[in-house]
């Protein structure tokens, strides 16, 4: 049965020659078809109970700043709730791992109630100003569904996937909106039918929905992402 060894493995994934350096990453990965390796400081977590039955787990110790390697050239940083909260120091992390020119780095981040406020900051930082991958997930058992799925593939994040249904990837956009929940995501949507119709709303119309505080904070949103270009209204109408 899949899951966590009782021991850590007898051999590591690694070069011999890399076993004790100390390095940001540990550079020369190898990753078993089906395998994920995973820091030794989430051994026990919800997140590897997560794991566990679904895909063959490697414990390593001494990884630098990644927490998960899913593919020979693929790393992961998890950005955690108490990350968030204590301030910027994860910052530092992803800087080194955006540094490694040989690794594809990916950083997972806790969008919840908690963090909603720091979310627009991180996206920005990690997307805009260093070009890399950034996936909100909700708890830690979506991070290891997410991590989980990436076994199928050495290059699991950007695998082809069957198409989501529109509404579920409007929602997802709508969670990257700054203050945003997933209820009252899901009532905006309900309300205006559409992304259009969310970003064509007006303030009062909003405020309905998300209170007056809300929906200051969605129009100026709104409003820095179409100036910056980042968001096209003609392309929201679904």
């Amino acid at each position: 049965m899949a899951g966590l060894p009782a021991t850590p493995p007898s051999s590591s994934c690694f070069p011999e020659s890399q076993i004790t350096q100390s390095t940001p990453v540990r550079a020369g990965a190898k990753v078993p078809p089906g395998y994920i390796i995973v820091s030794e400081k989430w051994r026990g977590s919800a997140l590897v109970k997560g794991l566990q039955g679904k895909v063959q787990i490697l414990v390593e110790d001494g990884l630098g700043v990644v927490d998960f390697h899913t593919g020979d050239r693929t790393a992961v940083v998890y950005i955690t709730e108490v990350d968030l909260v204590e301030g910027n120091t994860f910052k530092k992390k992803i800087v080194k791992l955006r540094r490694v020119e040989y690794i594809r780095g990916v950083i997972l981040v806790d969008k919840t109630a908690m963090t909603d406020q720091y979310f627009p900051a991180v996206q920005r930082f990690v997307v805009l100003e260093l070009g890399m991958k950034l996936l909100p997930v909700c708890s830690q058992s979506e991070a290891a569904q997410v991590n989980e799925d990436s076994r199928h593939s050495g290059n699991p994040f950007l695998r082809k996937k069957k198409a989501p249904p529109v509404e579920t990837t409007i929602y997802r956009v709508l969670q990257c909106f700054p203050r945003l929940g997933g209820v009252k995501a899901k009532q905006l949507l309900a309300k205006f039918k559409s992304l259009h119709g969310i970003c064509q709303a007006s303030e009062k119309e909003l405020a309905g929905v998300v209170g007056r505080a809300g929906a200051a904070q969605i129009r100026d949103f709104i409003s820095y992402q179409t100036q910056k270009g980042w968001l096209s209204l003609e392309g929201t109408n679904r």
